[in-house]
């Protein structure tokens, strides 16, 4: 079945209609006008029996997508956002089954039109980007619940990854900004995921899959009618699953160190999942309903990085509660009401490479200090030279850089001594010379409360990090007239840190209450016209009050062609670690921002009928700025009161600040207090930048539905732009610190702007089937696209060689193709019975799903020694999330 886009819709919202499946005969009289010859036939089809012989009650809601009927694909909202000039594009649970998903991050790559996937999807770990922007402006919700990441003291949560794909019936993407019906952070757009639901009957679904990686799955969902056997007013919905995964070489064994490498740190990347839940429907009347329903997902997966760490478990949970209300009460008045909590939790297990370090002077013993170089040793072969001269041990000491914890040696006499048996590193015994690793430390502690190790093994080192986050969001909608319906709404959404007290974060609660109303106009002047014209405004605590608007607008025109057009301003708000939380000291900056975005989207398209089918062809354009985007500075870098003419000691002059404050929003009654309160000028500070982003697109979409053959094929031009921060600097000579008398050649140094990181330029996407028979349907999913960009961090950009060129160029990882592909077939009297052989990259592309432009390798071994350092084009490196290469499944499925 071709993929559905409302875009393509005329809803009909007359409660008596129904239209059948296959009715293809009245398309093009309900797209365009509504006329009442169309609402005629519609009722009298409403009528017509079942196969059974049963009358089938009428329809609540009917939407016509390509001559197809989706009652339960679209709800009445996405319905109304069409009507009034909102692009909205739907995807339906068969489209889902064909593409045999295991996360949502691979569906969203697959079947949503301009994603793009930050991280990686194959991994426990993913964010969505839609159309050229941030995912701090694309809002993501299943069943109403923000799955938002809030911010942990430990690190960021994902709870995208919470989603089960085996759970969705739909997916609604509602692009522009949308956060004027469903609060910050849709500046983009909102993705909303609809789930299974009770049936009122005894039904449901089981299921085996198994394949590459050694995946291995069974999942399984059952409505049961209350009380059993009786189909009433009640109903539960039982669903469980779970997965697990090798899953494939995320990163190849040439990215990592060195000393990582030594420590095992190239290793699988397995992946499990588990989710068991509960729904809840109480059907009060044919308008009314309540449904309730919890979940308990779990995502366990390792994510040991080239530049980091050697083993690093993750085990994350989120307990999830929503509930809704809607209710046609009148002919004129329709509610919705939409509840939920949530309480995500997050444990890291973080093991870092403990590496000898040069000694500092003040390691030495004490009658040879006075002998060593003032300023310390700069490599370690000063070092082995100094211990040679004066018959001490070329051994080496836990780098006193930094902290570990408990899990640090004590000092005795300036030299540090294993705590577990006494001795004394750096030892003509020593086995561990410098350079070279020393085994497993717990890397992080708990810097804003008790400075104990948090990422460690077991119940004394290891400590749970999170948030919770509440709210509901209700709504009415009144037709006065023919010609005006009004929605008024107020939705409250709260979240503050719920982690392990040794984290130290201030019990502090982010709160915001949105009023919002849309006046919506079916003008009797021009017949077939739409206008919405809608305005919010929200009462924020811990940051500052918004107020934002919307207007859209759709135009029905003869012979099936259309026009819709929508805009409006959204905002971000701030994250809990944003507003300064973290910490029991002030770290708030009062003159911080939500960040915003004014965004408009038009589009015009064709609907029509052919081969006994339906066809729709649209062109859409869409323009975004995002301004005051979010961003953390540490207190010594933009507060003028830490320069080094002021502090003595301190790294930065009054005029290295100037240059970092001329890029950002200055925190200036932050920094007053800062330096009031003596904080330290390694804390950070969140703060807005200046640069504007300029996000401009056009999309091409072409579909088609016929019994026979159904497509659905987008093309995005994206245009996302940034400045460039390599613009107008220096190059410098490998090795040096002195800036050359030329700007860094080529495009980063004297192009003013560049395409925005990880955002493709352009792509090409689809849905292929081919559907022979009732019982057979054969799918392809191709994915082509453009140039995508990791740029080298300024540092190693501007090096150049004797001749001066670059000595590493940023990296294009996109340019490519992949296509994955199903079969099924469906077996028994009721087709009851479905198997799926799933094919993943058919010919094998090799491609990148994210790209480093240029990690350090701090923990190395010649980056430790002081052989090579940040000036150095070897102290980096790049390397790519590597994409599933060709891969097979196979999945069964049976339906009663």
């Amino acid at each position: 079945m071709a993929r559905p886009d409302l875009d393509e819709l005329y809803p009909i919202k007359e409660k008596s209609m129904f239209v059948r499946h296959s009715v293809h005969s009245i398309i093009l009289a309900s797209l365009l006008s509504c006329s009442s010859l169309a609402l005629a036939q519609a009722d009298k089809e409403s009528a017509e029996p079942t196969r059974g012989g049963e009358e089938k009650a009428p329809a609540q809601n009917v939407i016509i997508v390509e001559g197809q009927r989706l009652e339960a694909g679209a709800t009445e909202l996405a319905a109304d956002f069409v009507e009034y000039g909102t692009q909205v594009q739907i995807i339906s649970d068969d489209e889902i089954k064909t593409g045999g998903f295991t996360n949502f991050g691979e569906l969203a790559a697959g079947l949503i039109r301009g994603a793009n996937i930050g991280y990686s999807p194959d991994e426990g770990e993913f964010t969505i980007r839609i159309d050229g922007g941030t995912d701090r402006d694309t809002l993501l919700l299943v069943d109403g619940v923000p799955y938002f990441d809030r911010s942990s003291p430990s690190e960021d949560l994902w709870p995208a990854t919470a989603i089960d794909p085996r759970m969705i019936s739909s997916v609604e993407i509602f692009r522009g900004g949308q956060s004027l019906y469903f609060g910050s952070n849709g500046g983009l757009g909102v993705v909303s995921v609809r789930s299974k639901e009770p049936q009122g009957e005894l039904a449901g679904e089981v299921g085996v899959y198994a394949g590459s990686f050694k995946t291995r799955e069974i999942y399984g969902n059952v409505s049961v009618p209350l009380p059993l056997g009786e189909e009433g007013e009640h109903s539960i919905l039982l669903f469980g699953r779970s997965y697990a995964t090798d899953s494939n070489t995320l990163f190849d064994r040439e990215a990592f160190a060195d000393t990582l490498l030594e420590l095992g740190g190239f290793r699988e990347y397995p992946y499990d999942y588990t989710n068991m839940g509960l729904k809840y429907l109480w059907q009060i009347n044919p308008d009314t309903k309540f449904r309730a329903g919890y979940q308990l997902a779990t995502v366990d997966f390792e994510d040991t990085f080239p530049n980091s760490t050697p083993y690093a478990p993750n085990k994350t949970e989120f307990p999830i509660f929503n509930a809704s209300f809607t209710s046609q009460l009148t002919d004129r008045l329709r509610v919705e009401v939409e509840g939920h909590y949530q309480a995500p939790k997050l444990i890291n297990t973080e093991l870092d490479p403990a590496i000898c370090s040069i000694p500092r002077v003040q390691d030495l013993p004490a009658n040879l200090r006075a002998l060593a170089p003032s300023g310390g040793f700069t490599t370690a072969v000063a070092f082995e030279a100094f211990a040679a001269a004066n018959g001490i041990p070329a051994g080496c000491v836990t780098n006193p850089q930094f902290n570990f914890g408990r899990a640090n040696v004590n000092a005795r006499e300036g030299i540090y001594v294993n705590p577990t048996n006494g001795e004394i590193y750096g030892t003509l015994d020593n086995p561990f010379p410098i350079g070279n690793p020393m085994g497993f430390v717990i890397q992080s502690v708990a810097n804003f409360g008790t400075g104990v190790p948090v990422k460690g093994i077991g119940d004394v080192d290891q400590f749970a990090s999170g948030y919770i986050d509440y709210g509901a969001n209700g709504r009415a909608f009144y037709r006065w007239t023919d010609w005006l319906e009004t929605v008024v709404g107020v939705q409250n959404t709260s979240y503050k840190d719920n982690s392990d007290p040794v984290f130290g974060v201030r019990d502090v609660t982010l709160r915001s209450t949105g009023v919002y109303g849309d006046l919506r106009f079916d003008l009797p002047v021009l017949e077939g016209l739409n206008i919405s014209l809608a305005g919010r405004h929200d009462f924020n605590t811990n940051f500052s009050d918004e107020t934002i608007w919307k207007f859209g607008a759709r135009q029905e025109l003869p012979g099936g062609f259309y026009l819709r057009a929508s805009g409006g301003t959204s905002y971000s708000a701030p994250k809990i670690d944003e507003i300064g939380a973290f910490g029991t000291a002030a770290n708030i900056n009062p003159g911080l921002q939500a960040q915003s975005v004014e965004a408009y989207n038009f589009g015009a398209g064709l609907n029509g009928s052919f081969a006994s089918g339906t066809f729709n062809i649209e062109l859409g354009y869409y323009d975004t700025k995002i301004a005051n985007q979010f961003a953390s500075r540490s207190i010594e870098s933009v507060c003028l009161e830490y320069a080094s003419e002021v502090r003595p000691g301190s790294l930065l002059s009054r005029s290295d600040i100037e240059r970092n404050r001329a890029l950002i929003v200055t925190p200036d009654a932050f920094c007053a207090t800062a330096a009031a309160g003596n904080l330290p000028s390694n804390e950070s500070v969140a703060v807005n930048t200046l640069a504007l982003q300029d996000i401009r697109g056009f999309t091409v979409d072409l579909s088609l539905d016929t019994d026979l053959l159904q497509f659905d094929v987008t093309f995005t031009k994206n245009e996302s732009l940034e400045p460039n921060p390599v613009f107008g600097v220096l190059a410098r000579r490998d090795g040096s610190t002195a800036n050359l008398a030329f700007v860094t050649p080529g495009p980063a140094g004297n192009e003013e702007f560049r395409q925005s990181a990880e955002r493709p330029e352009w792509s090409v996407s689809g849905l292929f089937s081919v559907t022979p028979t009732d019982r057979l349907i054969l799918s392809l999913n191709p994915r082509y696209q453009g140039p995508e960009w990791a740029y080298a961090p300024t540092a190693l950009a501007r090096m150049v060689d004797a001749n001066g060129d670059r000595l590493v160029e940023d990296v294009n990882f996109g340019d490519y193709l992949v296509v994955n592909g199903s079969v099924q077939y469906y077996l028994g009297d009721d087709k009851q019975h479905r198997f799926m052989i799933r094919a993943v990259n058919i010919f094998n592309e090799g491609y990148y799903e994210r790209y480093s432009g240029g990690a350090d390798l701090r923990v190395s071994r010649a980056a430790v020694r002081g052989e090579i350092g940040p000036n150095d084009s070897s102290y980096y490196r790049q390397y790519g999330w590597n994409g599933k290469p060709r891969s097979f499944w196979l999945q069964y499925e049976y339906q009663f």
